[in-house]
């Protein structure tokens, strides 16, 4: 993906609030993107709100940006290491991965390891490998779709979830991707 001037780029955001429950141990700037591509949607989704693709949430990134930046500096007076959650709807939409990138770069570029990029999305290890934004920005991952029977009441919300580090993620995916190469080879 060749990224667009930061001003340009917007992304269909549903709401940013302050959280308690967006990260296992952390308090969280959540940024709730809005319109989901998974099909079928989950069963209990806990945001079925944000399952449209909706030009009236059009946010730009200059604007978001402003608003994450204030919210992160208030949250980090009172805490050491706080997060930046990013769900919703899908962050990784085609219409949303871009801006996701984007604020999990400027987040960590900005605020180092004060302020840890926590991901959600339906997607599986398999599904990130044809994804055309890198990972790096991204701390942890909560990885699969919520599926109401294996409800925890904890986190994650799933029992078929996998919430997994950048550490422990980036190995697997680059695993997968040899994996899949020396498949491609024997054929």
């Amino acid at each position: 993906m060749v990224f667009s001037e930061l001003g340009n780029s917007f992304g269909l955001i549903r709401s940013v609030r302050v959280t308690y429950g967006d990260h296992p141990n952390l308090p969280s700037i959540s940024v709730y993107f809005q319109g989901c591509d998974a099909i079928p949607k989950c069963i209990g989704c806990h945001n079925p709100e944000t399952w449209k693709f909706d030009n009236t949430y059009k946010v730009e990134f200059s604007h978001l940006l402003k608003i994450l930046d204030r919210k992160i500096e208030q949250l980090l007076i009172s805490h050491k290491v706080i997060s930046l959650a990013l769900l919703g709807g899908e962050p990784l939409t085609k219409i949303n991965r871009e801006i996701a990138y984007l604020l999990a770069r400027f987040v960590k570029e900005k605020y180092g390891e004060s302020v840890r990029t926590i991901l959600y999305t339906w997607r599986s290890f398999k599904e990130l490998l044809y994804l055309d934004i890198p990972l790096d920005y991204f701390d942890e991952f909560v990885l699969g779709k919520y599926v109401k029977e294996y409800d925890t009441g904890s986190f994650p919300a799933s029992k078929n979830q996998v919430y997994i580090t950048k550490d422990r993620l980036l190995p697997i995916l680059q695993g997968l991707t040899e994996w899949g190469e020396k498949v491609c080879q024997n054929y």
